[in-house]
This record gives C-alpha cells, sequence and structure tokens, in this order.
C-alpha cells in the first residue's frame, strides 16, 4: 500500500506536469499570436506596395501616353509635305487632290491609337476613282500612311487620237467624268474609242464599251497584233487600227464577229503592197478587198 508520503509525491509530480504542459501552451500561443501579427503586418506591407506600384504603373502609363509623340498637330492634315500623312499607291489621283479631301478633317486631342480613321476615309471615298482606302497609324514620330486602291480605266473615249480623253469607263463599270483624272487614264492596256458623241448618259454605258471590248479583243485574236484604236466618229462606218493596216468594219451589226474572222485570211496578202493599203475593207458580208490610196489606183 501506498503511504502518505507517495501519494504526496505522486500528486506533486501529477501537478507538475500540469503546470509544464500549461506553460508550454501558453508559449505557444503567445509564439502563435505573434506569427499572425507579423504575417498581418506583412498583408499590410504588401497591400501598401501593390497601392504604390498600381499608381505608379498608372502615372507611368498616363506620362507615356502624353508624349507627344502620339498625337498628330492640329495642322497635320494640311501640310502636304508628307511628314505626318504618306499617301501610296495612287496613279490617277494627283497627291494634291487627296491631301485637299481631308485638309477639313478635325484632329482629336487623343493618341494615334486611339484616332478614329472613319472620317478619313469618308471624305476620300467621294474620289469616284478610289475603290477602297486603307488607313494605317504609326507613333514615334506621330504619321498616318493612306493606302489608296484606285478604279482600274478600261476604256477611254476621246474626240481624236491626239487629244485628251474626255472621259474613260473602269473595269467594275463606273464612268469618270472628271477631267482631272485623265491625265493618266490613258495607257497601253486601256481601249482607245474615238468617238464624236460627247453625250455620255444618252449615248454611252460600260455595256456598249465592254462590246467593243469584246469586238477589239477577236480583232486582236485573229490578226495577232496588237490594236491601236476603234474609231467610232461615224457608227454606221467603224474603223480598227492595227500596227499592219487600218481595218473597215463598217456597221457593227450582228454579222460583225464573222466578218473579224476574216482577217487572218487577207493579212498575209498585204505585205507586197506594204503602205499603199488605205484600209482592209471587211463592211461586206462574204467580200473582202484591199483599199488601195489614190495614187495607186491611178498607177
Amino acid at each position: 500500500m501506498m503511504d502518505d508520503n507517495d501519494i504526496m509525491r505522486e500528486f506533486a509530480d501529477d501537478l507538475q506536469d500540469e503546470f509544464e504542459s500549461s506553460k508550454h501552451s501558453v508559449k505557444y500561443k503567445q509564439n502563435e499570436r505573434k506569427l499572425r501579427k507579423k504575417q498581418k503586418q506583412v498583408n499590410r506591407l504588401k497591400a501598401v506596395l501593390r497601392f504604390l506600384i498600381f499608381f505608379l504603373i498608372l502615372f507611368l502609363g498616363y506620362e507615356f501616353v502624353m508624349l507627344p509623340q502620339w498625337y498628330l498637330p492640329q495642322d497635320a492634315f494640311k501640310k502636304q509635305n508628307g511628314e505626318y500623312v504618306e499617301i501610296l499607291n495612287n496613279k490617277l489621283i494627283p497627291t494634291s487632290v487627296i491631301s485637299d479631301a481631308i485638309s477639313d478633317v478635325r484632329i482629336p486631342k487623343l493618341p494615334i491609337f486611339l484616332f478614329k480613321v472613319k472620317p478619313i476615309k469618308h471624305e476620300i471615298y467621294k474620289i469616284p476613282v478610289v475603290k477602297s482606302v486603307y488607313v494605317r497609324r504609326y507613333g514615334f514620330p506621330p504619321r498616318i500612311q493612306i493606302i489608296i486602291k484606285e478604279r482600274v480605266p478600261y476604256a477611254v473615249l476621246k474626240t481624236n487620237l491626239h487629244s485628251q480623253p474626255f472621259a474613260f469607263f473602269t473595269q467594275d463599270g463606273v464612268l469618270i467624268i472628271n477631267r482631272k483624272y485623265m491625265t493618266y487614264a490613258e495607257s497601253d492596256k486601256t481601249l482607245r474609242i474615238i468617238t464624236k458623241s460627247t453625250h455620255l448618259d444618252k449615248d454611252w454605258s460600260m455595256k456598249k464599251a465592254q462590246y467593243l471590248g469584246k469586238i477589239i479583243k477577236d480583232v486582236e485574236t485573229y490578226s495577232n497584233e496588237k490594236v491601236s484604236y476603234i474609231d467610232m466618229r461615224n457608227p454606221n462606218d467603224v474603223y480598227i487600227r492595227i500596227p499592219s493596216a487600218n481595218i473597215r468594219l463598217g456597221a457593227l451589226d450582228s454579222t460583225v464577229f464573222e466578218r473579224i474572222k476574216r482577217i487572218y485570211t487577207i493579212l498575209p496578202q498585204i505585205k507586197e503592197y506594204n503602205s499603199r493599203i488605205k484600209y482592209i475593207d471587211l463592211s461586206w458580208d462574204k467580200v473582202n478587198y484591199l483599199k488601195l490610196n489614190k495614187e495607186d489606183k491611178n498607177k
């Protein structure tokens, strides 16, 4: 049996164990509180740093956006020196015409990348020769690049061979009558039509120009030569010029394409006559003949 002393010692040991355990628990909780307090301080510091970094980024972004290299001068569209506005790919339309078209476009006080290009396109599309417009924006330095796609001339109308065209049709069927665009409308790829009729609405249409284009294409196919022009001054007595001869087609009736096919049979026969031939007459159905100059007929 345990005596009183043993009981007291056991009680004292238990009490000491409880005290040590309680002491350890309090210390642990104190350390835990200190750790949480430090964690809160770190989190507050991180929040402050994030706040400061955020406003620093906003400030730097604002300063970057406000740099003058992002902004077009208010008179950029009025200057025609190409410093702020570059116009490319225009062959028919003079650069000055495009510059004049956009000269009154308002320039907002915004960075170039927020600049809306729709007003620029709207003004340029008023030019009838323009088919499409693409606008690029650049910074550092601020500038705009305007890339023009023009309508391709298909046929020019002239009163004589050496005069400037007074109108032309484009390949997509638009009739252009503004004389400022005529300078570059005529080329080796353009159909030349000589006519007395200048009543465009009454006497000319894209359908008629395409019909003449088909006639010329057939003449080039059967002659193997490039057509210089078609003379429509007398619609009932039409002439076509190729390098080796002048061809009289006469009236452009339903038989004209059959008559054109006879060119390849008669061209070899004209070599011996050289320049004495006035024209090859294909105006008669199933009849070919060479029209000579008067002096040769007298001989």
